[in-house]
C-alpha cells in the first residue's frame, strides 16, 4: 500500500473513498462524480513519486483525484464545472507560515498611510506624506505612518522627538519602522501613551534614552512599540473586521489559503479573527501563535486543547517569543561583529557591535520551558548566530518532544553547524529568505561585509541538514509574494546590484516550491490536510501564468496569480470555468 493511500485511507472523506494519485484506486471503485475537473495546463502535485500530472478533480471540498486527462473525465457528470487551464499551472495553494495579517490591516488598509519602501522609495517621499498627513490631520488627532526603512529609503535617518515635534506640533505622530522592530514617535506622541523618561522598559523591550536622560523618540521591540501606538488602539478596533478581511483579500491575491498571525493577543483580536472565520466568504485559513509573555507563561489555563481539523479556518496553535530583534536596527547578538562605517554610526552602532538579546539565555529557557510544558508548539524569532545557540539549547533543556515540531523564526545568520543541530533537537526553521532580494547589498556592503552579508538565509544548508524548510514575508515587512520567496531562494540575485549571494546555497525549483506549500503546512501541523494535490486533501489551489518547474529561474518573479482556492471555493481572480 502506498504512502498516499495510507494518507487516503487515514482521513478522507468516504465521498473521496477510491482513488489515488494517477486515476483511479486499484481496488476499482469509484468516487462520486465531481463537482469541478481541471484540465488542460500541468498540474504540479508537490506529492512524492508524481510531480505532475494532467488533470484533477474536486468533490465537496476534497480532491477526488489527481490524474490523466482521460481518467479523471470519467468523473465528469451533468453538474460538473469544467475549467481548461489553457496551459496554465495548477499547484497546492501557497501557505504563509510566519505572517501578520492583522498588522497588515491595521497599518497598510486604507485610509492608513503606508510608507514602506516598496511604495516610497525615498526620504523626500516619507517627509511629503508626513507633511500631507499633518496638513489633512485636524489637530490632537494621532497620526500613524508605517513602514519607514533608512537602508532603503536614502537619505533617511532615524527620527527624534524633537524632529517629528516640530513636523508635527499639534498631533501625536507615530512612525513604525519597516521591520517592526522599532517606532518614533513625537513627544506628544509619548505623552498620550503615557510615557515618561522614568517609565521602565517594558519585558523584552526598550525605550531608548539620550545621554542626559530623555527620551530620544525611539523605541524597540514589540512590547514598546505596541504601548507607543496604544492610543491608536480605538480606531484600530473600530476597524479591525473591515481592515483584516483586506488583509485576507490580499493574500488570497498573492495565491496564499493558509497564513498565520505571529502576534497574536486573543484577548484584542480572537473575536475579530472569530468572526471572520464563520463568514461563508472568508478568503483565507489562519492559524496563531499568541505573544508569550511571562504571564500566559505562569497561567495554568493557557494549556493547548484539542488541535483543530483544516476546515476549521481560525485555530491558536502556538506561542511566539522573541530572542532579539532586527538586522536592521542593529539588535540582533552575533558572533561576528557589524561594519564599521556611515551608515552602522547613523543607526548609532559602535565599533564591534555585536547586538544584544531582547531576554536573558534565563529568560529563554524560563518561557520555552513553560510553554513546552503547557504542550504549545513555540516559535521564536531569532536571527544572530549567538542568539540561536542560546535559542537552541532552551529547546534541549526544555526536553521539547520533536512531536510538537518547536520552530525558530527568520534565521538569518545561523550556520550550517546550528541546522544540523537543530535537526537532531527537532527544531524547524522558516526563513525570511526575500532579505536577499531587497537588503541583499545592505547585508554586504553596510552591516555585514561579503563574509557573513552573502550567507544570510543559508537554504540548501538547511535542506542538507534534512529540515523541513519554509519562506515567509513576514506581514508588512515585505508584500506577500510566495512566488517571490522561490525566486530569492532559487536565484538568491540582490536586487539593486544583480549580484548572486553564496551561489552554493542556492536551492532547486522544487524545492523551492515544497517550502512554500508542503514543508509549511508540516511546520503548521496540517500537512496530512493541505500542501500537495493529493486526493482526500482539501482543494486549497493556486493557479499560476506559467508552472514554474519548466520557466527559466531568472523568469520566475514574472510568474503571475491568476486564481486562488480555499476548499474548493474560489477566493480570488476571474472565475474560471
Amino acid at each position: 500500500m502506498t504512502t498516499n493511500r495510507r494518507r487516503f485511507m487515514a482521513g478522507v472523506a468516504a465521498a473521496a473513498a477510491g482513488t489515488a494519485v494517477g486515476g483511479l484506486s486499484a481496488c476499482g471503485s469509484r468516487p462520486r462524480g465531481a463537482d469541478v475537473i481541471f484540465i488542460g495546463g500541468p498540474v504540479v502535485t508537490v506529492a512524492p513519486g508524481a510531480p505532475e500530472a494532467e488533470a484533477l478533480a474536486v468533490a465537496d471540498r476534497r480532491i477526488t483525484a489527481v490524474g490523466t486527462a482521460e481518467d479523471v473525465l470519467r468523473l465528469r457528470g451533468a453538474e460538473t464545472t469544467v475549467v481548461d487551464l489553457r496551459g496554465r499551472a495548477l499547484l497546492p495553494a501557497f501557505v504563509e507560515p510566519h505572517g501578520h495579517p492583522f498588522e497588515m490591516g491595521s497599518t497598510l488598509a486604507p485610509p492608513a498611510i503606508d510608507v514602506r519602501p516598496f511604495t516610497v522609495p525615498t526620504a523626500g517621499g516619507v517627509f511629503a506624506k508626513l507633511t500631507e498627513a499633518v496638513a489633512d490631520t485636524p489637530k490632537g488627532q494621532p497620526i500613524l505612518l508605517n513602514g519607514v526603512d533608512p537602508l532603503l529609503q536614502t537619505g533617511l535617518q532615524p527620527f527624534s522627538a524633537a524632529e517629528l515635534s516640530r513636523l508635527a506640533p499639534d498631533n501625536p505622530v507615530v512612525i513604525i519602522a519597516n521591520s517592526g522592530h522599532a517606532a518614533y514617535g513625537n513627544t506628544a506622541a509619548f505623552t498620550a501613551a503615557g510615557i515618561t523618561k522614568t517609565t521602565p522598559d517594558p519585558a523584552g523591550a526598550r525605550y531608548l534614552h539620550g545621554p542626559d536622560g530623555q527620551l530620544t523618540g525611539e523605541v524597540r521591540e514589540a512590547a514598546a512599540v505596541m504601548a507607543l501606538v496604544a492610543p491608536f488602539s480605538g480606531a484600530i478596533t473600530a476597524n479591525a473586521g473591515d481592515n483584516l478581511r483586506w488583509a485576507y483579500a490580499q493574500l488570497a491575491r498573492a495565491g496564499i489559503a493558509t497564513a498565520t498571525e505571529h502576534s497574536y493577543e486573543a484577548r484584542t483580536q480572537s473575536e475579530v479573527f472569530g468572526n471572520l472565520a464563520q463568514q461563508a466568504d472568508c478568503a483565507v485559513r489562519v492559524r496563531a501563535y499568541e505573544i508569550g509573555t511571562a504571564d500566559l507563561a505562569a497561567d495554568p489555563k493557557n494549556v493547548r486543547g484539542k488541535r483543530a481539523r483544516a476546515d476549521v479556518l481560525f485555530d491558536k496553535i502556538g506561542m511566539k517569543v522573541w530572542a532579539d530583534g532586527s538586522p536592521w536596527q542593529g539588535n540582533i547578538f552575533t558572533t561576528f561583529p557589524y561594519l564599521t562605517n556611515a551608515t552602522t554610526a547613523g543607526m548609532g552602532l559602535g565599533p564591534d557591535h555585536r547586538g544584544r538579546m531582547n531576554y536573558s539565555p534565563r529568560q529563554i529557557q524560563e518561557l520555552i520551558k513553560a510553554f513546552v510544558d503547557q504542550h504549545w508548539q513555540v516559535s521564536c524569532h531569532v536571527h544572530g548566530d549567538a542568539a540561536i545557540d542560546v535559542v537552541l539549547d532552551a529547546f534541549k533543556q526544555a526536553r521539547t518532544p520533536p512531536a510538537l515540531r518547536p520552530r525558530i523564526e527568520h534565521v538569518g545568520a545561523m550556520r550550517p553547524d546550528q541546522f544540523y543541530r537543530a535537526a537532531r533537537l527537532g527544531v524547524t526553521p522558516s526563513m525570511f529568505v526575500e532579505h536577499l532580494y531587497f537588503w541583499g547589498d545592505a547585508l554586504v556592503d553596510k552591516l555585514f561585509g561579503p563574509e557573513h552579508g552573502s550567507h544570510w538565509m543559508s537554504a540548501r544548508s538547511a535542506l542538507d541538514a534534512g529540515l523541513h524548510l519554509s519562506f515567509h514575508n513576514d506581514g508588512t515587512v515585505t508584500p506577500p509574494s510566495p512566488l517571490g520567496n522561490i525566486a530569492t531562494a532559487v536565484n538568491r540575485t540582490a536586487k539593486g546590484s544583480g549580484r548572486v549571494l553564496a551561489p552554493e546555497q542556492r536551492i532547486s525549483v522544487d524545492a523551492a516550491i515544497k517550502a512554500q506549500t508542503l514543508d509549511a503546512a508540516w511546520q503548521l501541523r496540517l500537512d496530512t490536510e493541505i500542501g500537495s494535490l493529493e486526493p482526500g486533501k482539501y482543494a486549497d489551489l493556486v493557479v499560476l501564468s506559467h508552472n514554474p518547474r519548466r520557466v527559466p529561474p531568472a523568469e520566475l518573479r514574472d510568474v503571475a496569480v491568476e486564481a486562488t482556492y480555499l476548499m474548493g471555493r474560489q477566493t480570488y481572480g476571474k472565475v474560471l470555468g
